[in-house]
């Protein structure tokens, strides 16, 4: 019985899509101890133009700046919690990678916080068709 759950689940595992902001997904942890969500993508554009654009779509998705760096290519946000004073931070690194840049996302919740792996990585891809616009 515990084989045949086993390769259930084994089947449920996330499919390539040739989409980079859904291939790259990861996440680790869990609900206790709190889970980091993680993806990154590759644009062709340059990284201050990436970096820019960032920032402006964060704030478009409900996202406050907490503090933005663009020597360094950090964005450090975060998203109020319903019914809730606590907040989920984003971060988020424009880097140059080749002629373009590269762009990663890290999405934490704390313990005790849940959201679903699907609505993070539709808000990556999001976050991602903003900075493309």
């Amino acid at each position: 019985m515990i084989l045949l759950a086993a390769a259930l689940l084994q089947g449920c595992a996330h499919q390539k899509t040739g989409n980079p902001c859904e291939d790259n997904f990861n996440t680790e942890g869990g609900f206790i101890a709190g889970k980091t969500f993680t993806s990154n993508v590759q644009l062709d554009m340059p990284a201050d133009k990436a970096f820019d654009k960032a920032q402006k779509t964060l704030v478009k998705e409900g996202f406050s700046i907490q503090s933005a760096d663009e020597k360094s290519g950090t964005i450090s946000a975060y998203q109020g919690v319903i019914m809730s004073s606590r907040t989920a931070p984003m971060n988020i690194v424009v880097e140059k990678s080749g002629t373009g840049s590269k762009v990663s996302y890290v999405f934490v919740t704390l313990g005790g916080m849940y959201t679903t792996d699907g609505a993070v990585r539709e808000g990556f891809c999001r976050i991602t068709d903003g900075i493309r616009q």
